[in-house]
């Protein structure tokens, strides 16, 4: 079995790399060399979106903690039996 990614896919993740590393010069760079491989602006808006879900958990983790911590909710533990890290 061939685990080579294409460079498709490469630059696809390493869009997704760059924004969960707030790396500005290698997102421009990764969305330059995306482009040249044929992934189109829609792709790469989808790509972007999975990226910001992923990102954003766990500030909305936190935040919601914080918040049950200062009397703003349940304090109980964020769940984690979900099969979904972001969701």
């Amino acid at each position: 079995m061939d685990a080579t990614l294409s460079e498709v896919h490469q630059e696809l993740v390493a869009v997704g790399a760059a924004i969960a590393a707030n790396c500005e010069p290698c997102l421009a760079y990764h969305v330059q060399k995306a482009r040249e491989a044929g992934i189109t602006n829609d792709q790469l808006q989808a790509a972007v979106a999975v990226a910001q879900q992923v990102k954003e958990t766990p500030a909305r983790l936190m935040i919601a903690r914080a918040n049950r911590l200062l009397g703003q909710g349940e304090d109980r533990p964020a769940d984690t039996t979900s099969s979904r890290c972001c969701g």
